[in-house]
């Protein structure tokens, strides 16, 4: 590994732990599952004015330029804070997918400007199925300078987001951008867990500057990278909600004093709190190992395969460690002041989303084939 790399990766873990536990750490962070979670507008613009949105991009674009190792030491931070901004998805993923499209367009430097920015969100609507794990033909289609059909589970669509979308033309893949607040354009969003998701409609919806980004498999390419980076970055992310689970859960059973001794003292809960560490720590080389064959080589067979072992093994970790951590905290673990109980919510919506565990594993097999 490159040490320059990795000297920066340390120090910008080292300097988002310090924001993270200086903005989230007496916030007594809850997520809403009744309305449609928002983003904190304010803290979004201080993480644009510390680089980390345009981390992705290239430097042409007015990016930092940076790979993978360094967006997923940044994941995994937010993660074990449960930060519901959507650094991956409204950051990173069209970061990833901007740094594909040419830098001399007026559009895409719009658009990378308002991921950098912070002013606005970029997200990707790609997804138009349940189970959907490949970006597939699309049935979202362009005719001439408007689009028509669905997607859904796009992450952050807010209001003032902007959206690129993938649709075909003709027999060609393209990726436009379009505003929610468009004509022709639903939007329906749900309450999620870390973040909140949409389905959208567009019926004869204008694409902004009436200008396609990418076309035939130059869109595919640039989608597929974008998807395979979230997956990376996601991996890092619930590896990073178990160890914030199970950190807490140390303390707590350290603390919490049954039959006069504290129930952390207790044979079986201290072999049961290692199986979790030992969880955490294989989804980590996991994740790290994905990260590297990503930046090698991000559409390999061999870099599919690894990248749908991370997502699967990251997801399985998260969803063991947080609910055994609901287990152990007992009663409190039920409970919003518990604080384990996030951890849960933000595990079970983004262990399924870019693909489920079991999903993972299927196109393992078939990448290792």
């Amino acid at each position: 590994m490159d040490e320059q790399s990795d000297d920066i990766a340390t120090l910008l873990g080292e300097s988002a732990a310090a924001f993270v536990a200086e903005r989230y750490g007496a916030r007594g962070l809850r997520l809403d599952i009744e309305e449609p979670q928002r983003v904190d507008r304010a803290l979004w613009r201080e993480m644009a004015g510390l680089g980390w949105l345009g981390l992705a991009l290239p430097e042409p674009l007015g990016g930092l330029g940076m790979g993978m190792r360094e967006a997923a030491v940044l994941a995994e931070i937010m993660g074990r804070k449960v930060v519901p901004e959507p650094l991956v998805a409204a950051a990173m993923m069209p970061g990833v997918l901007l740094a594909r499209c040419d830098p001399a367009m007026e559009l895409v430097r719009r658009l990378a400007d308002a991921v950098s920015g912070g002013d606005s969100l970029v997200t990707i609507a790609w997804q138009e199925a349940a189970g959907e794990i490949e970006p597939d033909i699309p049935a979202t289609r362009l005719d001439g300078k408007h689009l028509t059909g669905r997607k859904c589970f796009v992450a952050a669509a807010e209001d003032d987001a902007l959206l690129l979308v993938s649709a075909r033309d003709g027999d060609d893949a393209v990726l436009v951008a379009v505003e929610p607040a468009a004509p022709g354009v639903r939007v329906q969003r749900q309450a999620g867990g870390l973040m909140s998701f949409a389905t959208i409609r567009f019926d004869a919806a204008p694409i902004l500057d009436g200008t396609v980004l990418l076309r035939g498999a130059a869109a595919d390419v640039a989608l597929q990278c974008a998807l395979e980076a979230g997956r990376v970055l996601l991996s890092a992310q619930l590896t990073g909600i178990a160890v914030g689970a199970l950190e807490k859960t140390v303390t707590y059973v350290g603390e919490r004093i049954q039959f006069e001794r504290p129930i952390g003292s207790f044979q079986s809960v201290q072999h049961r709190c290692v199986d979790l560490h030992i969880a955490t720590m294989l989804a980590g080389a996991a994740w790290r190992y994905a990260q590297r064959t990503f930046d090698a080589a991000p559409l390999e067979p061999a870099t599919q395969a690894a990248v749908s072992a991370a997502k699967a093994r990251s997801g399985d970790a998260a969803m063991q460690v947080c609910r055994s951590a609901v287990q152990l905290h007992g009663a409190m673990g039920f409970t919003e002041e518990g604080g384990v109980g996030i951890h849960l919510r933000a595990a079970m919506q983004l262990s399924t989303w870019l693909g489920t565990t079991t999903a993972h594993r299927r196109r393992f097999f078939a990448a290792a084939a």
